[in-house]
């Protein structure tokens, strides 16, 4: 490169206005994708997965962006402060998640509050803005990390409070008979298993379909032992509902949800591109031909959605 050490730095200061100017380009054209919903058309369950799978971000890269989206969207004021540098993306981003953060543990800020924050960051590195949300609140905690430390290992950490960690010690002592030695790892493993238990919709199933199969073989084994008794089964879904009201209800039976197709990849909906949603966060069932139009509370009318697809199609509708 044929540049003088001026030139150099010239052509370099123009690169760096033209990044800042797209990037703010970039912040304004997800701000309209994100207001009018494209992510649920194209097959995605969050904007966020759309930043990153379709767009093909980081996650770092993706949140930043999405999180300096929503700040400028609430203060359009500071647009020009990030097309300028005064404002960078890293801090607008860290100054959205701080005021997320606050609202959250009840603490939120108005908007001249808001206001008064991200002009007190103006100009500012990350270091001194961390230092000046510490200000603002000393207990703020500090954000989970993940780190790979092998093929098959993470490192995790994160803050918890002193009754949370009580908590666990007290379940560690409770399950010594188990395992004297249980570490932390141990415990959560053994937790996630009893949620999952409760929670996981294909281990619902499975327990369901042991059950039924026990139950139709019980009648025979007592007819066998008994020649001279009739049998009676029960349908264990029904209720003292009639049959014309659940007929028009939203009442799913049981045996007629552990029918409907569930391959374990989550959500069904495909976009017109032909991409699949798979989402596996807050599924349901879903009526093909919708309930609303007289479709059946039937498995041969039912699918699995996200809760944001199933929503999404019943606006639609």
């Amino acid at each position: 490169m044929k540049l003088s050490n001026n030139e150099l730095v010239l052509e370099a200061e123009k690169e760096i206005k033209r990044e800042r100017e797209s990037t703010l380009k970039i912040i304004k054209l997800f701000q309209e994708i994100s207001a009018r919903k494209i992510y649920l058309e194209r097959g995605y369950p969050s904007f966020y997965e759309m930043v990153t799978q379709h767009f093909g971000y980081c996650a770092g890269s993706a949140m930043r962006r999405i999180n300096a989206m929503k700040l400028v969207k609430e203060m359009p004021q500071f647009e020009e402060k990030i097309e300028s540098g005064e404002l960078s993306l890293s801090v607008a981003a860290d100054v959205q998640s701080f005021l997320y953060q606050e609202a959250k543990i009840e603490r939120p800020y108005s908007l001249n509050a808001k206001i008064e924050l991200v002009e007190t960051c103006l100009g500012k590195s990350r270091r001194e803005v961390e230092e000046e949300f510490a200000r603002r609140n000393p207990e703020k905690e500090k954000r989970e990390t993940q780190h790979a430390i092998s093929h098959d290992r993470l490192r995790v950490s994160f803050s918890i409070s002193k009754e949370l960690n009580e908590k666990l010690n007290h379940l560690k002592d409770l399950l010594g008979h188990v395992d004297p030695s249980m570490t932390t790892e141990a415990l959560l493993d053994r937790l996630c298993e009893l949620g999952l238990e409760q929670y996981d919709q294909r281990r619902k199933a499975e327990r369901a379909a042991v059950r039924k199969e026990k139950r139709m073989k019980e009648p025979q084994q007592s007819k066998a032992a008994n020649p001279g008794t009739q049998s009676t089964s029960f349908d264990m879904d029904a209720t003292s509902t009639s049959a014309a009201e659940v007929a028009r209800s939203r009442y799913i039976k049981v045996h007629e949800s552990l029918q409907v197709e569930n391959d374990g990849q989550g959500c069904t909906f495909v976009s017109e591109s032909g991409r699949r949603c798979r989402s596996k966060r807050f599924l349901q069932l879903d009526h093909i031909e919708l309930f609303a139009r007289g479709g059946a509370n039937e498995a041969a009318n039912l699918r699995w959605m996200c809760g944001m697809h199933n929503r999404a199609r019943a606006h639609d509708a």
